[in-house]
């Protein structure tokens, strides 16, 4: 149950930094600085979801 709601929790922050990055990427362009900073956030949220599934992060063999 506690595993459900730290999952929960990351995704809901998930969410928010997807929304975050949408959000700067509209107003200021891919180049601007706080664009490249959310999206790095939203990187390690997402590494850490990853880890928390248990999903291996190797890339897909072809």
């Amino acid at each position: 149950m506690k595993k459900q709601k730290q999952n929960q929790n990351l995704e809901n922050l998930i969410a928010a930094s997807r929304k975050k990055l949408q959000d700067l990427w509209n107003e200021r362009g891919y180049t601007d600085a706080d664009v490249l900073k959310a999206s790095i956030e939203l990187d390690h949220l997402l590494n850490r979801y990853q880890k928390q599934k248990g999903q291996s992060s190797r890339p897909l063999q072809k």
